[in-house]
């Protein structure tokens, strides 16, 4: 898998996994409705297997402030950190 880097700040990209579809509809609609940046992307195959096949991915600089956003919306999620990912 190719890691993207914010182009500024040289940060890698930030995965929120999530149990449901409907989760990740309802996060993306948050993040979204917060005024972040975010893209529906698949599950990474390294990921658990337990999760749905949706992910979102956002700023790093953006993840701290995003996990408190979902924590607030009562929106369960994992979160893949950049250097589990395999380049």
């Amino acid at each position: 898998m190719v890691e993207k880097r914010d182009m500024e700040t040289g940060d890698r990209d930030v995965l929120f996994l999530f149990d449901t579809t409907h989760a990740a509809m309802e996060a993306e609609e948050a993040i979204i409705d917060a005024g972040f940046w975010c893209d529906i992307v698949p599950r990474p195959p390294e990921a658990k297997t337990t999760l749905c096949g949706l992910a979102i991915e956002v700023r790093a600089a953006d993840s701290a402030d995003i996990g408190r956003l979902l924590e607030e919306e009562g929106i369960r999620y994992d979160l893949f950190q950049p250097e589990e990912r395999q380049t």
